[in-house]
């Protein structure tokens, strides 16, 4: 049996190999985006194809609409972090096998696994284990935390929402001060754009959240969200939107870091600081970034997580440990 994991993550990639067990009839191939599976499958005969949804180059929708590229069948499976109820009902009408959720859990691979022929390697915790890999660095294990968090928190926002949110691939690691600042001045400079701060702390990890909001349909989200229009001001639904953006993101993060978040009140940005050169010199900041688009709305978010360097000491300690 061939076996295509494809998905940008090596930990990711890790994580799936270690979930079934490894005999001489499995050969097993990766793929780091979806052009490079697509090229795979139509040169080698794949029964099982794992694929994540969100990647840079080709996502995970486009391989399964470019499908099939051979007449041997493949079965997909769907492997990620988006686990809106509509990215799992759109993968399984374009043709995927099933679909499982990140991270894997040994009470939704088990049954899956005897339909595909394979067996499930997982132990007694639920969850395939990295403490014993020291190629996975603790910044690759935290991008693949962030992206699950990243899935979980858009999941939330679309029940919140109605409406189905495409996620981006995140950007973790880090931003000097100079390229924080620029990025405010851009973001405060925009038409019809407004930016919202607020900070967070838990379990000895704190920082800040800049959220940027724009599109004419703010209104909409917040008559989504139940709110009056004609009773509520608008700052208020702005201020509610996006603190609603930041805690689903960190109650997921907050989850499989074994940590409890609390937020402060958020405020709207309405000036920026005076650029001090010296201090974007003296350093850099650990940062999240990614940017959720609604589908059918005029209204997309970026978001910004802002983290210091004791507290990023603090997640690797724990990323040590996964």
């Amino acid at each position: 049996m061939k076996i295509l994991i494809c998905d940008d993550s090596a930990v990711a990639r890790k994580l799936i190999s270690r979930s079934f067990m490894k005999d001489a009839s499995l050969h097993l191939l990766e793929a780091q985006d979806g052009n490079e599976a697509l090229q795979i499958l139509t040169e080698q005969n794949i029964d099982v194809l794992f694929l994540d949804l969100t990647m840079p180059v080709m996502g995970g929708f486009e391989v399964l609409k470019s499908l099939p590229v051979s007449k041997y069948k493949t079965n997909v499976v769907i492997v990620s972090g988006d686990v809106q109820r509509e990215a799992k009902q759109r993968c399984l009408e374009l043709g995927a096998f099933d679909f499982i959720a990140k991270p894997l859990a040994k009470a939704q691979v088990v049954p899956l696994y005897e339909r595909l022929g394979l067996h499930c390697a997982l132990d007694a915790s639920e969850k395939p284990s990295l403490n014993a890999s020291n190629d996975i660095s603790s910044l690759a294990k935290f991008r693949e935390v962030a992206n699950i968090a990243l899935g979980k928190g858009a999941s939330i926002m679309a029940d919140h929402l109605h409406e189905f949110i495409h996620l981006p691939v995140p950007h973790v690691g880090p931003l000097t001060y100079g390229e924080l600042h620029m990025t405010l001045a851009d973001v405060i400079g925009r038409d019809r754009s407004v930016a919202v701060a607020q900070r967070f702390v838990g379990g000895g990890i704190h920082g800040e959240a800049l959220v940027c909001l724009r599109g004419k349909d703010i209104n909409q989200i917040g008559e989504r969200l139940g709110y009056l229009l004609e009773f509520t001001p608008h700052n208020e639904i702005i201020l509610n939107v996006s603190n609603l953006l930041v805690s689903s993101f960190l109650t997921s993060l907050g989850v499989q870091l074994d940590k409890l978040f609390s937020l402060r009140q958020p405020h709207i940005i309405e000036t920026l600081a005076p650029y001090d050169e010296d201090k974007s010199e003296s350093g850099e900041l650990f940062t999240i970034e990614y940017t959720y688009v609604a589908e059918s709305l005029d209204f997309e978010c970026e978001v910004l997580f802002l983290i210091d360097k004791p507290s990023v000491d603090i997640i690797y300690e724990i990323m040590e440990l996964i």
